[in-house]
């Protein structure tokens, strides 16, 4: 159990040394949109489509993130949807490794593609909304606190220093859960720390 804690260790650490040596760069998701899984295994079963707000603390090949959202999935197949349907809200904190948002360029060049390809971990917490009838016992579906291990690739077109939108894919093992959820979308995010005048 002790050697989870050294992620969210390593996130806030990270946190201060970039922003104490003024090298970060801050990004601001706002929001990301996607579709999603919770258990790519049964994705036949449970999906939907995710929101999410997040601050990112990063450099040309790194990030910390903290955020917040809300998954909201149901059985594709059910005849009964409002029975099946299920808000899950959640908080996040992440690091990651890799290109992000980056190029060739450091990015300092409008007309060109920029890309994330990153390996990250983390922790979340999802909040179990679920409402059962008594009696009912539900299964392990990894709410609650969880630690994750995943990837994450995007791609966007510099038009806008400051404003944008990437095309992300994101995939994440939770190891508590033993589970590995996927989502696909695009998050809007905004540069604040852009050369409005570039």
């Amino acid at each position: 159990m002790k050697k989870y804690l050294l992620i969210p260790a390593f996130v806030v650490s990270f946190f201060y040394v970039a922003i104490a040596q003024n090298k970060s760069r801050l990004f601001l998701d706002v929001p990301s949109i996607y579709v999603t899984s919770p258990n790519l295994e049964q994705a036949t079963k449970r999906a939907g489509l995710g929101l999410g707000f997040a601050l990112n603390v990063g450099t040309h090949w790194s990030v910390a993130r903290l955020g917040i959202g809300a998954n909201m999935t149901a059985d594709p197949k059910t005849d009964d949807f409002e029975k099946s349907f299920q808000a899950t809200p959640y908080a996040l904190l992440e690091a990651g490794a890799g290109k992000y948002r980056s190029n060739g360029d450091q990015c300092a060049k409008t007309k060109r593609a920029a890309f994330t390809a990153m390996g990250k971990a983390g922790i979340r917490y999802y909040f179990d909304t679920r409402k059962t009838e008594p009696g009912v016992v539900l299964d392990d579906t990894g709410f609650g606190l969880d630690y994750t291990v995943g990837a994450e690739l995007g791609y966007f077109y510099i038009r806008d220093m400051f404003k944008n939108v990437e095309f992300v894919f994101d995939a994440n093992y939770h190891i508590k859960a033993k589970i590995i959820s996927g989502s696909l979308g695009f998050k809007m995010f905004l540069n604040l720390k852009a050369d409005r005048d570039y």
